[in-house]
């Protein structure tokens, strides 16, 4: 049974740790190897969690199950908190301008109603469980809660699981790419669907 739930400060070690699992993972081939060797390093993981435990975890989900030794229990709804893993993590929020970071004053008006899922990632022995799936398909209905009318996310062009996988969740290619330099010069194409 997964549990889909806001992220807390104290869940900032999980969420740098299943991020620097997954990039290992999936990310393999995609960026150079000691660009990803720098970036998912124990040290790496240790700065991102203090770093994300001093900041808001608005936006942030966590998707959690019982831990693989946690005794089963048949009659649970969800996993109890004490036994849970941390398998996976979404964050969305304001669609961010172009200097990487949520523009809370666009120069067009329109732009107030758009959001951006920011990350999405889940522990690659949760891959094709439906863990991904049920991050993005909360976050679509958190964004629609907020009034968002659609929402973006960048992934990376050689990511090809990643892209089907957005396309299966009706996510769109938009035609916009960009270089990312802190990943080596990778390119970055955007997706969008609409909330509803």
């Amino acid at each position: 049974m997964i549990r889909i739930r806001p992220a807390e400060a104290a869940d900032a070690r999980a969420i740098a740790r299943v991020r620097a699992q997954t990039w290992r993972a999936a990310y393999a081939g995609v960026i150079p190897d000691q660009t990803l060797a720098d970036l998912t390093a124990p040290e790496a993981v240790c700065r991102e969690a203090q770093w994300r435990a001093e900041h808001s975890m608005d936006g942030f989900l966590i998707a959690e199950a019982p831990a693989p030794d946690a005794p089963a229990a048949p009659d649970a709804q969800a996993p109890d908190a004490a036994a849970a893993e941390i398998i996976g993590f979404a964050a969305f929020g304001p669609e961010r301008g172009e200097e990487d970071r949520p523009d809370h004053s666009p120069s067009d008006p329109s732009d107030l109603d758009r959001a951006e899922l920011y990350a999405l990632y889940v522990l690659p022995r949760h891959w094709s469980s439906g863990v991904g799936r049920a991050l993005v398909d909360r976050a679509l209905a958190l964004a629609a809660e907020a009034g968002y009318a659609d929402i973006s996310l960048w992934v990376l062009e050689g990511n090809e699981r990643g892209r089907l996988f957005y396309e299966q969740a009706g996510f769109a290619g938009t035609g916009e790419s960009a270089a990312l330099s802190r990943l080596g010069g990778v390119s970055g194409i955007r997706y969008r669907r609409l909330v509803g």
